[in-house]
């Protein structure tokens, strides 16, 4: 399974150690954060025949994450809001395992096997631990992959991605006011280009890729669409 989210090896030390004295988190529980993809793409326009000759151009258009619910709300049989929203949903602590919801008042979506994410294998990185409080914490840098992808029995999606670029993502743990480690936060954040099609014409990509913890949430139990394997 692709990781959304990692720590790296000595900021996990550092966060284990200050756990120990932590309340035993519920299993039930999930930490949650907003998924955002705010690309643009040129794709090619027609040629014009003038009076003055030929000539051919180029269209600019953008990929939000509104517009990749709408394409997954076709193939899922869904119609969502404007308000709805990607969320990821990752355990407190055992960030090896996530899914994505599109996530629409009471409506919650597994979306998980359409969504790509390809971590970077070389990385370097920063940690860091406060005595006093027992706060903890890691930055870690890596090239990594994102993409949209067509799910095994849906029907295919009429726009695809395959992206990738510098990434920074960032780990830190929630202290209270009587320094017990109450759950952690993580962040993405993601300069990525690359290509993709939009009803099967060519797309150059670039732009960016990002998520935020917005706390905790209880755990839902997904529709049975597969997650995505390495």
């Amino acid at each position: 399974m692709n990781t959304a989210f990692k720590i790296i090896p000595t900021a996990a030390l550092l966060i284990a150690a200050a756990l120990q004295t932590a309340p035993a988190q519920t299993t039930n529980i999930d930490e949650a954060l907003v998924l955002n993809f705010n690309l643009n793409a040129v794709s090619q326009g027609p040629a014009v025949t003038t009076s003055a000759g030929v000539a051919s151009d180029v269209r600019v258009s953008s990929i939000t994450s509104r517009d990749i619910i709408v394409v997954l709300g076709a193939a899922t049989g869904n119609t969502f809001s404007k308000k709805a929203r990607l969320v990821v949903l990752t355990p407190t602590n055992d960030l090896e395992s996530w899914t994505v919801q599109i996530q629409d008042g009471a409506n919650d979506v597994d979306v998980t096997g359409f969504i790509v994410h390809n971590p970077g294998s070389s990385s370097v990185g920063s940690a860091w631990v406060t005595r006093r409080t027992g706060a903890a914490g890691d930055t870690e840098y890596s090239i990594d992959g994102f993409g949209l992808q067509d799910q095994p029995g849906f029907p295919a999606l009429t726009e695809h991605f395959s992206v990738s670029g510098f990434t920074a993502t960032t780990s830190r743990g929630v202290v209270n006011r009587r320094g017990q480690i109450v759950g952690q936060i993580d962040s993405i954040d993601a300069d990525v280009s690359g290509t993709g099609d939009s009803n099967g014409q060519l797309l150059i990509i670039e732009g960016s890729v990002d998520a935020e913890g917005i706390g905790t949430q209880p755990v839902v139990t997904g529709s049975g669409i597969s997650t995505i394997s390495s």
